[in-house]
């Protein structure tokens, strides 16, 4: 999706970013029929998306419109409520904090946080904990789960390092 963003915001290539943003919502919408803790965080990352007002492009736009598509047409994956409802608090928390200069204003901690995303991360390490420590069967938030999200997040800030080096991300 960071490719989207950057080249619809940043870069002016409306076409890149709607193919790029297409392709993420057939990717993640892919992930989350075929595994229930993707279907859970993926799902919590669209509704704190979509709750924080943050769906506000046509990249973001044809994602979400792919994203549904694929899920509905696949059959509604399974999913743990709690799990979900956890994610999506998070990713509401980190999008209304994430390029927000009433946050950032209040410190150089409040601006990494929330530039990086940290209450998904947080919340996603916190669930993979309870279910490997047996207090929360069947969530499916194995510890895998939690290294699988990080190395979606790093190919995330890998793209935003590529925009940076290109001249197209200033922070």
């Amino acid at each position: 999706m960071k490719t989207a963003d950057d080249s619809e915001d940043v870069s002016g290539k409306r076409l890149q970013g709607l193919m790029a943003g297409g392709l993420c919502g057939l990717s993640v919408g892919v992930l989350a029929l075929n595994d229930p803790d993707a279907a859970s965080l993926f799902l919590g990352i669209f509704m704190g998306t979509l709750l924080s007002l943050k769906i506000d492009c046509p990249s973001h736009i044809l994602a979400a419109m792919v994203f549904i598509s694929v899920i509905v047409a696949g059959g509604l994956p399974g999913l743990w409520l709690p799990g979900f409802a956890v994610c999506t608090a998070a990713a509401y928390i980190d999008e209304y904090g994430n390029d927000n200069p009433k946050i950032y204003s209040r410190g150089s901690f409040f601006r990494i946080f929330f530039g990086y995303r940290f209450s998904l991360k947080i919340a996603v390490a916190i669930l993979a904990l309870l279910s490997l420590g047996g207090m929360a069967a069947g969530t499916g938030f194995r510890p895998e789960t939690f290294i699988f999200f990080l190395l979606f997040e790093a190919a995330y800030e890998l793209a935003a390092g590529s925009a940076s080096i290109k001249g197209l991300r200033f922070l």
